[in-house]
C-alpha cells in the first residue's frame, strides 16, 4: 500500500491546495440522488444527465476497470481582482468567478505532474480528471475535501466553496481519507437568497430555475426570471457570495492565467461578433466549450442590457426585435418594455 503522505506532499510541491484520498467504489447513494431529481424532471431539456448513464457516472472503473484509489483534489480559485461593469454607452455583462480563468485546465496540469510520478515510481495506470466524467462532488464529499452545502456545492473547511475539483483514477492501493464531520445545520441562507427560489429544498436544486444552469440553455426566459437576472451574462453565484462558510477565506493572486476571461465582458461585444470570433478570442476557457451555446450568451446579454437600461444601447436593442431568431426577437422585445 502506497503512503498517502507521500502523494499530499507531491500535492503541496505541485501548488495544489488540498489533497484526500477515496476509494475507488460505486457510490451508490449519489447515484440513487441523482436518477430521483432526474425523474422528477428538475433538469433542462439540454443537459447530459437526460442521456449519460448515471450508474456508470458513479463508478470511476467504467473508466479504469483496474481502479482502486482516487486521488481527490481542491483549488482555490478566490482572487483579489475588481470587477469591471463597463461605462455608459458600453455596459459589461458578469462572468462568474470560477470561470474568470481556467482553473480546471490549471488544477489537471499539476494533477499529471503527481500521475507521472506515480505512474515511474509505481507503474500506476492513471487518468486525471478536473471538471468532467466522473462524479467529482460525491467523490469530494466521500474523502473529506469538503462537505454538500444546501445550495448542492462542495463547501472546503477551508477555502469555502471557492475551489475546482480535480482527481486522478488509479490503480494503487492508498488508505482513504474519512468524511470531514462538518455542515450547515440549520443555516439556511442560500436558499432564502436564491432570486428564482431554485434550492427548492436543501440540497435539492430545480435547475430549471437556477441562472446559472440557463446562462447555457438557450429558450425565451419567463418574464420573472429575466427580472431577477441583473446584469450576468455567464453563471451565477448568489448562493456562494452570502454563503457564511465563505467569509473568511483570504482572497489571493491569480494562480493561473490560463484562458484568461476576467470578470465581465462587454455586452455589446457579444452581440455584434459572430460565434468564430468569440471562441477564437476567448479560447481555453469554460465559456467557449464546444458544449456551450453561443445564442443562450447573446441571449443573456440581452437581458442583462434589459436590466441595466442604458439608453445608449435601446437603438441595438430595438433592431433585435427584428431579428430573425425569434429566442432573440422575443427577448430584445422584453428588453425594450423593461426600459
Amino acid at each position: 500500500m502506497i503512503d498517502a503522505q507521500q502523494i499530499k506532499n507531491l500535492g503541496q510541491e505541485f501548488g495544489i491546495d488540498t489533497i484526500r484520498i477515496a476509494k475507488a467504489q460505486p457510490l451508490l447513494d449519489a447515484a440513487a440522488r441523482i436518477k430521483q431529481q432526474r425523474n422528477a424532471g428538475l433538469y433542462l431539456p439540454n443537459e447530459d444527465w437526460h442521456r449519460r448513464n448515471i450508474d456508470e457516472f458513479c463508478d470511476v472503473r467504467s473508466v479504469l476497470p483496474g481502479a482502486k484509489s482516487i486521488i481527490a483534489a481542491c483549488q482555490c480559485y478566490l482572487t483579489d481582482e475588481r470587477i469591471h461593469n463597463g461605462a455608459s454607452g458600453n455596459p459589461y455583462g458578469l462572468i462568474a468567478r470560477y470561470t474568470w480563468r481556467n482553473h480546471y485546465s490549471d488544477l489537471r496540469k499539476r494533477l499529471r505532474k503527481i500521475a507521472l510520478v506515480l505512474e515511474k515510481r509505481h507503474g500506476a495506470e492513471c487518468m486525471v480528471y478536473s471538471n468532467s466524467g466522473i462524479a467529482e462532488k460525491p467523490i469530494a464529499q466521500q474523502c473529506g475535501i469538503g462537505y454538500y452545502g444546501k445550495h448542492s456545492i462542495i463547501i472546503n473547511p477551508t477555502f469555502g466553496s471557492w475551489i475546482v475539483l480535480g482527481e486522478i483514477v488509479n490503480t494503487l492501493e492508498i488508505e482513504p481519507d474519512a468524511p470531514v464531520d462538518a455542515g450547515c445545520r440549520d443555516c439556511t441562507i442560500c436558499i432564502e437568497a436564491c432570486p428564482t427560489n431554485a434550492i427548492i429544498k436543501p440540497y435539492v436544486i430545480d435547475r430549471r430555475l437556477c441562472i446559472q444552469a440557463l446562462t447555457n440553455w438557450y429558450g425565451v426566459l419567463p418574464h420573472e426570471i429575466a427580472s431577477v437576472w441583473g446584469n450576468r451574462l455567464y453563471g451565477c453565484t448568489i448562493c456562494q457570495d452570502i454563503c457564511p462558510a465563505n467569509r473568511n477565506v483570504a482572497a489571493v493572486r491569480p494562480r493561473t492565467d490560463i484562458g484568461y476571461v476576467g470578470p465581465s465582458i462587454s455586452l455589446l461585444e457579444i452581440l455584434q461578433i459572430d460565434e468564430a470570433q468569440y471562441r477564437g478570442k476567448y479560447a481555453n476557457n469554460q465559456i467557449t466549450a464546444n458544449w456551450i451555446n453561443f445564442k443562450a450568451l447573446q441571449r443573456n446579454a440581452i437581458i442583462a442590457l434589459g436590466n441595466i437600461r442604458d439608453p445608449k444601447t435601446l437603438p441595438l436593442l430595438e433592431k433585435l426585435t427584428k431579428y430573425h431568431d425569434p429566442v432573440i426577437a422575443q427577448s430584445a422585445g422584453w428588453a425594450v418594455d423593461n426600459f
